[in-house]
């Protein structure tokens, strides 16, 4: 086991289950019951994709792609057994309180000695994975426009910030040849 991943997929986990990421779709048809018929403006939504991944942190979201990723048929991910990973990453970890490991073994149906070597297999592909998926989470954030306009508002700070330095400095040497003479 390789503490370093146990640690960030124990916050993945929490992140994935909580409840203000999840959220549900409501159904007409539940509601229509509930009102009696009666047609009402929708007032809640649902969070996108985008929404979610907005809520979770970067380290969060950098382990969920990079499960996603193990997930893919090869040769852009494992296949099967990076689905059987990521169920494993599922069981384990996503889970509002912590379950025995001879449960979570009975779930997946493996025996423990099975559980504990997969484990160790999802943390080994994991450390191979993680850096890579988040230079690639980097670099796709540094195409975004808010992004861009973040560096950019920050070059213009700078260069507006030396334009009244350079005016300071001017005013600071008139005013000392002015004494001077």
């Amino acid at each position: 086991m390789i503490k370093a991943m146990e640690v960030l997929l124990c916050a993945w986990g929490r992140e994935a289950v909580n409840p203000a990421v999840e959220v549900s779709i409501p159904s007409p048809l539940g509601r229509m019951d509930d009102e009696g018929g009666a047609v009402r403006a929708p007032g809640s939504r649902c969070l996108s994709t985008v929404e979610c991944w907005v809520a979770m942190s970067r380290a969060a979201q950098a382990v969920d792609k990079a499960l996603h990723d193990l997930a893919l048929d090869a040769p852009a991910g494992l296949g099967v057994v990076g689905r059987t990973m990521v169920q494993l990453a599922h069981v384990r970890y996503c889970q509002e309180r912590p379950v025995p490991v001879a449960q979570q073994a009975h779930r997946l149906g493996v025996s423990v000695r099975t559980y504990r070597t997969r484990v160790d297999a999802l943390h080994v592909e994991l450390a191979r994975v993680l850096p890579g998926v988040a230079v690639a989470l980097r670099k796709a954030e540094q195409q975004l426009p808010a992004t861009v306009a973040r560096v950019e508002r920050g070059r213009q700070a700078v260069k507006v910030s030396r334009a009244e330095q350079r005016e300071l400095d001017r005013r600071v040497a008139q005013w000392l040849f002015k004494d001077a003479s």
